[in-house]
């Protein structure tokens, strides 16, 4: 055990030293980057983070986290520079777990500083007689919130812990953040870390969103991501963005946003049956989002920007297998269009992009397979007759099912395929709707 842990002793001291330093250098971006980034690497692992959380200095950050004693949380460092925020907040995140377990009274002490924030923020923003630079004071203090929060929720793995973020955050304070999006939809430096945040906050990660069967939060978390997919949407798309550097801008928000609508869509802590039952429409308007956000990037987009063709594929793959009712009602020239942006993504060099293609397309020829089946056949009581709007299209467009069938079998015969399973999934149902 000594030999294991004879490095820490003197990365210890090095941290002790550096958060020191943090209080008079804070504003040099270098020794702060790097000295969060070291509190971060001791932070992941079970011994290290519990002998760090017995230091003075850092029970001290935990107590004290504020721009009084460490300026660069204050709203005097640049926009850009606030990036380290969420790094700092992770690691202070996993510190807190330590001894937290379920002290509500600790947490809520510990987040005193976001909620005077928060406060702050909510009250200038509800004011119309606020000045400018108040306006913009209150947008840079939200850019720098939205980090940290995003932070913590990474942090915050256990159902416990984020169950206590969850209801700290709501009710009180998504509203500010959604008027926040309507407000600042044009500024990529608010809208980003905001999208990211609820990004963060829908992620099923390690279990953590496991609501009791009489727990609403589910419906009630999807419903907060849906109002913001759907705002961000609507204003991003009444603005016309040129090809300069503002278009990777939009690209990158609209990437999110499939990121987001991905990770609550798979998450396994939503019933959606509930939102039809009731009349309840914030499914069908993400849903619809996604739509009118995908039919705005040229098709030779897709591909061209990694990051949004790796979230766009991911999340066709979910909509494929969980939500084949909602892609059967699509119009004719949007399932044309995604049926060629699988195409497009059968011969992509990403193995993953690939590889979320040849699943999709899987899901896509069985359902079109079981519906050629039935067609024609009495359906059972009181079940709703599927539209056909997929068949119709076939029937328009047959060479559509044939040139996938094509692009697969030459990239199975004819090049290096990394992925021969996945590229066999759909070649039946591709061949039993290519019979001929």
């Amino acid at each position: 055990m000594a030999v294991e842990t004879s490095w820490l002793a003197p990365s210890l001291y090095s941290l002790c030293c550096s958060i020191t330093n943090l209080k008079y250098w804070g504003r040099s971006e270098q020794i702060i980057s790097k000295t969060l980034q070291l509190l971060n690497d001791l932070s992941v692992g079970y011994s290290c983070v519990r002998k760090l959380v017995k230091l003075e200095e850092v029970q001290f950050m935990l107590n004290n986290h504020t721009s009084e004693h460490f300026p660069f949380l204050g709203g005097g460092v640049a926009v850009t520079e606030m990036r380290c925020r969420s790094m700092l907040y992770t690691s202070l995140g996993r510190l807190l777990m330590v001894d937290l377990g379920e002290d509500e009274d600790r947490f809520h002490s510990f987040m005193m500083p976001l909620t005077a924030a928060f406060e702050s923020i909510g009250t200038m923003l509800a004011s119309a007689e606020t000045p400018l630079f108040a306006a913009e004071e209150a947008k840079k203090a939200l850019i720098g919130l939205a980090r940290d929060l995003r932070g913590l929720a990474f942090a915050f793995n256990t159902k416990t812990s984020y169950m206590m973020l969850f209801d700290w955050i709501y009710p009180n304070y998504t509203p500010i953040l959604l008027h926040a999006v309507e407000l600042w939809h044009h500024d990529p430096q608010v809208t980003t870390p905001v999208l990211k945040l609820f990004a963060e906050l829908v992620q099923n990660r390690s279990q953590r969103l496991q609501f009791d069967v009489s727990s609403p939060n589910g419906i009630l978390l999807f419903r907060e991501a849906s109002k913001v997919i759907c705002s961000y949407g609507r204003h991003i798309l009444g603005v016309e963005v040129p090809k300069d550097q503002m278009y990777p801008m939009k690209l990158k928000g609209i990437s999110i946003c499939f990121s987001m609508l991905k990770a609550a869509l798979c998450g396994s802590y939503v019933n959606f049956g509930v939102f039809r039952l009731y009349g309840d429409e914030a499914l069908d308007n993400a849903l619809n989002t996604f739509v009118k956000l995908l039919l705005s990037i040229p098709q030779s987009d897709l591909l061209d920007y990694p990051k949004l063709s790796q979230t766009y594929y991911v999340l066709l793959e979910c909509l494929a297998q969980d939500h084949m009712s909602f892609l059967s009602t699509l119009e004719p020239q949007v399932f044309l269009y995604i049926l060629a942006s699988i195409s497009e993504g059968l011969t992509a060099l990403d193995t993953m992009v690939c590889t979320g293609c040849c699943a999709t397309l899987d899901h896509i020829v069985t359902y079109l397979f079981k519906q050629l089946t039935q067609k024609g056949k009495k359906t059972r009581r009181g079940v709703p007759i599927t539209s056909d709007m997929f068949l119709q299209v076939l029937e328009l467009h047959p060479e559509i099912l044939q040139q996938i069938l094509s692009t697969v079998l030459n990239v199975i015969m004819f090049e290096d395929c990394r992925n021969q399973w996945s590229m066999s999934r759909p070649l039946l149902g591709l061949i039993l709707l290519n019979e001929e």
